[in-house]
C-alpha cells in the first residue's frame, strides 16, 4: 500500500509540474490537476493538504535537483568563468528536460509572495556559488580589477535566471542553451580582464551548441 501511495503522490507532482510549467500557479485549479490525472478532490488531500502545499514540494524538488549540479560543479578545479558557463549549462538541460525545474522555475519567479517560504532559498545558493566562482576567476586574473564580485554575481543570475524564464514563457525551454551562447559573450565582455580570453571563444563548446541547429 505504501508503495502504491509513493507513486500516486509522484504522479500528482509529475502532472502538477507540467500545468504549473504551462499555466503558472494562479491560472492552475486544483481540478485541473485531479481531472489530469484521473483522481478526485478527496483522494488529491490524502496526499497534499493543498495546491500552495503542493507548489512549495515543486519548488522544493527543483531546488534539490540544481543544487547537484552546483555541488558537481563548484567541486572541479576548472578555472572560474569556465566552471560558471559549465554550470549554466547543467541548469539549462534541466530546465529544458525536467518539468518539476521548469514548473520549479516558473513558480519560483511568478509566485513569490505565495511561496515567499521556499522560493529565495534557491537563488541565493546559486548567488553564493557564483560569488565563489568569481572569487576564483578574480585569483586567477580572468576577471578585469575593481570588478564588484557581488554586483557580477547578482546579474549574472539575473541573466540567467531571465533567460530560463523566458525560454519556458516562450515554449522554447529546448532553446535555451542557444539563448546562453547568444549572452554570454555580452555578459562576460564587461567583465573579463582580456576582451580577447579564450573562454569568449570556448562558449559554443562549453555549452554544446556548435553542431546543433
Amino acid at each position: 500500500m505504501q508503495k502504491r501511495a509513493e507513486e500516486t503522490r509522484e504522479l500528482i507532482v509529475q502532472t502538477a509540474a507540467e500545468i504549473f510549467a504551462k499555466q503558472g500557479y494562479s491560472e492552475t485549479a486544483l481540478r485541473d490537476i485531479t481531472s489530469g490525472i484521473g483522481m478526485t478532490l478527496g483522494a488529491f488531500y490524502f496526499h497534499f493538504d493543498s495546491k500552495l502545499v503542493l507548489a512549495a514540494e515543486i519548488v522544493r524538488r527543483q531546488h534539490e535537483t540544481s543544487i547537484g549540479a552546483i555541488q558537481s560543479i563548484t567541486s572541479t578545479d576548472a578555472s572560474g568563468m569556465v566552471s560558471i558557463v559549465r554550470l549554466s549549462r547543467e541548469l539549462a538541460e534541466q530546465t529544458r528536460d525536467d518539468a518539476v525545474v521548469r514548473a520549479g522555475i516558473r513558480l519560483s519567479t511568478e509566485s513569490v509572495a505565495e511561496l515567499a517560504a521556499v522560493v529565495s532559498a534557491p537563488y541565493r545558493e546559486w548567488v553564493a556559488a557564483c560569488r565563489i566562482l568569481l572569487e576564483r576567476a578574480s585569483a586567477q586574473g580572468e576577471t578585469r580589477p575593481g570588478l564588484d564580485l557581488d554586483a557580477a554575481a547578482d546579474l549574472i543570475i539575473s541573466a540567467f535566471s531571465g533567460a530560463q524564464f523566458l525560454s519556458a514563457a516562450l515554449g522554447r525551454s529546448e532553446r535555451i542553451l542557444h539563448m546562453l551562447a547568444g549572452m554570454w559573450p555580452i555578459l562576460l565582455g564587461g567583465m573579463l580582464a582580456d576582451a580577447d580570453h579564450p573562454i569568449l571563444k570556448q562558449i559554443p563548446d562549453l555549452l554544446d551548441v556548435s553542431a546543433r541547429a
